[in-house]
């Protein structure tokens, strides 16, 4: 941003809400290692959602596979 304008100057010039630039620059300074403690990086929230997804698909997996093998159970005591 250029010095002397406000956020919300810069922000309506380039067509963004105040809040949106505000999260790019903040953003933007986790990434460059400057934001604060415990910030994470665009890569490292890209790896959770990633390991969120897998884990979900993997709970999934494993619900399918308790029911078949509780229907396999049922099944061959008949």
């Amino acid at each position: 941003m250029r010095r002397g304008k406000t956020v919300t100057e810069v922000a309506r010039e380039i067509g963004v809400s105040p809040e949106g630039l505000r999260n790019w620059v903040n953003q933007d300074k986790a990434d460059r290692g400057q934001g604060p403690t415990g910030a994470l990086t665009s890569d490292e929230k890209e790896e959770l959602r990633r390991l969120r997804r897998e884990n979900r698909e993997q709970q999934q997996t494993i619900e399918v596979l308790k029911k078949a093998a509780a229907f396999f159970a049922r099944e061959s005591t008949k």
